[in-house]
């Protein structure tokens, strides 16, 4: 899963804050007529702006092409390890970006990158590490929203509501307005028998959020203004579409109806979008019925 729902700005806002917390490496230099230090930056500039249009292949090429002279260029290691992870190939993405973090210990996109590497990967031990890395050193509302999705798929879900809300506080701060984190913290209050805070958390989201778009459908049909058939209609991609299953499953989860649930669970792990959270979701919520009651009737 290479994480859609990135902040505004989408790739290339990324990929811009990313180089800009890496130092330039220096070049090994074989002899004197190697390509001195400006063609190798401009190669790697060239590669950035190729997975940035969307060529991957030929960004990846152009990466690999880099670290054949010379393996210690953190630049071009970061962007080989971006599209391994975009490109769904989780071991070489992990390894990637476990090495980098060795390099460069401090850098929370390289902490990030490692945990949803691992994320993907199911080993949601490393995930939590490394999101928590990159949280404590970059503390904004990405960082803490991958942090709660661990937490959910871990099945601790206090903490994952928890961080979640931090979530949502951190992009009012930094002037994103989402649904997801609040969706999230609802839903993990729910699968810990929490019900007064899921209440709260619904009636902060109906009054602080934006009224159009998605996933306010999903929304919508928490409170019982539309129905499951109307939920679905609403969606435009398959991403969307493998989201409003998961919730529908957390949703029956909640109301105690099982087989209801599973049905749309086990969609999410047949024929769902790898490319969003909720899918991992999917597959690492326990088969288990949920303790989480809702006392709302059937939409």
């Amino acid at each position: 899963m290479f994480y859609s729902r990135q902040p505004a700005g989408g790739c290339f806002r990324a990929i811009t804050f990313c180089l800009s917390l890496l130092p330039l490496a220096p070049l090994t230099l074989v002899g004197e007529e190697e390509a001195p230090l400006p063609s190798v930056q401009t190669r790697v500039d060239t590669a950035f702006q190729l997975l940035n249009e969307g060529a991957t292949q030929d960004a990846l090429l152009g990466f690999q092409t880099i670290l054949e002279a010379d393996q210690n260029n953190l630049q071009a290691r970061l962007g080989e390890a971006m599209i391994f992870n975009k490109l769904e190939r989780y071991p070489e993405a992990f390894a990637a970006y476990d090495r980098l973090t060795e390099q460069l210990p401090s850098n929370a996109f390289a902490w990030n990158g490692r945990g949803l590497a691992a994320f993907n990967l199911e080993r949601f031990d490393e995930a939590l590490n490394s999101f928590r890395q990159a949280s404590t050193m970059t503390p904004n509302g990405y960082h803490f929203e991958s942090l709660a999705w661990t937490y959910m798929c871990r099945g601790e879900f206090n903490e994952a509501a928890q961080s979640a809300k931090r979530a949502n506080l951190l992009y009012t701060r930094e002037g994103e307005q989402t649904l997801y984190p609040l969706l999230l913290a609802y839903f993990a209050h729910l699968e810990d028998g929490d019900a007064e805070n899921a209440r709260r958390t619904l009636d902060y989201s109906l009054a602080n959020l934006p009224r159009t778009g998605w996933p306010l459908p999903v929304l919508n049909f928490i409170i019982g203004k539309s129905n499951a058939a109307e939920l679905i209609s609403h969606v435009r991609n398959s991403a969307q579409e493998t989201e409003a299953h998961t919730y529908l499953g957390l949703y029956w989860r909640a109301k105690g109806e099982h087989e209801r649930a599973q049905k749309h669970l086990h969609w999410v792990r047949e024929k769902g979008d790898p490319s969003v959270f909720e899918f991992i979701l999917a597959r690492a919520l326990p088969k288990s019925p949920s303790i989480a009651m809702l006392p709302v009737s059937t939409p």
